[in-house]
């Protein structure tokens, strides 16, 4: 129950994160007609209003009832998916990608994810005549709302370093560095302030380019450890790993004086120099 209840809580921390941010119209894609207004933009303030009034899991109240409205609500963005989260071990994670990936961080969570939509057959037809693999993929915290429920697209990425694609890692620590703590739900069991790293299987195939690969004129070789996929049918995000912020971490704020101390006293030292040379070159 407590699992089923974690994974209901991830899936409203994601909602919010997207919820919260002025992308919001992309980031909850699709959205139902009757969460629209009339000129077919998202209705965000009865969106905000509703996540507002969702109770906190699990529920203190044993007789506590959602209104209609937020029975339809809940419904609609939790409860009816193609995507099914389950919360598993390190362990279990280990076993299942048989020893493919090393996870230098260990998260505090990690979420499996089961897809049940037809398309995910035709993965599974396709993936019987190749061999695949597993890589990591960092991204903004807002955004794993909608790599849950639409999955990874190519076009969609605005870092083409090498060329447009999905890119991923095959090291944990370097995909970390493309996702931030972002804030969630307030009332989330998990921690209002989250990171995702998700864990993607690839098909491999000629649009999966690795190292020294040059995806197109023009484009730099991409280097070690990186991967890129030019074709989203290729990728399935299978995992995500959940970290937290450390309670009570704070971010020290510095001066000019402490953060550029070692420049300031070369600066000085250099400086005096000078001017014990001058003084010689006067008495001279």
């Amino acid at each position: 129950m407590r699992r089923d209840l974690l994974a209901l809580d991830l899936r409203i921390s994601l909602f919010v994160g997207a919820v919260q941010n002025f992308k919001y119209e992309s980031l909850l894609k699709p959205i139902p007609a009757n969460y629209r207004k009339s000129d077919g933009e998202a209705d965000i303030k009865t969106i905000r209003e509703l996540v507002s009034r969702l109770p906190e899991l699990p529920l203190r109240d044993l007789n506590y009832k959602p209104d209609p409205q937020l029975t339809t609500f809940m419904k609609t963005f939790f409860l009816n998916h193609n995507q099914q989260l389950s919360l598993i071990s390190v362990e279990e994670l280990k076993r299942q990608v048989g020893g493919q990936i090393e996870l230098q961080i260990a998260p505090r969570w990690i979420f499996q994810i089961d897809h049940v939509s037809r398309s995910q057959q035709t993965w599974e037809r396709r993936k019987a005549s190749s061999s695949s693999f597993y890589a990591f993929h960092g991204s903004r915290f807002e955004n794993f709302h909608s790599i849950l429920n639409l999955g990874l697209h190519q076009h969609l990425n605005k870092t083409a370093l090498f060329g447009e694609g999905i890119y991923l890692s095959t090291e944990q620590s370097l995909s970390l560095q493309y996702s931030p703590c972002g804030q969630g739900w307030s009332k989330s069991q998990l921690g209002p302030e989250l990171s995702l790293l998700a864990i993607c299987e690839v098909i491999d195939h000629p649009d999966v380019k690795r190292r020294g690969s040059r995806p197109s004129t023009g484009n730099l070789a991409i280097p070690d450890k990186y991967i890129l996929v030019t074709n989203n049918e290729l990728v399935r995000p299978r995992y995500f790993l959940v970290y937290t912020r450390p309670k009570g971490k704070t971010v020290k704020v510095t001066s000019f004086v402490e953060r550029h101390k070692f420049v300031l006293f070369l600066s000085l030292y250099v400086s005096l120099l000078l001017a014990i040379g001058l003084a010689k070159k006067v008495a001279v």
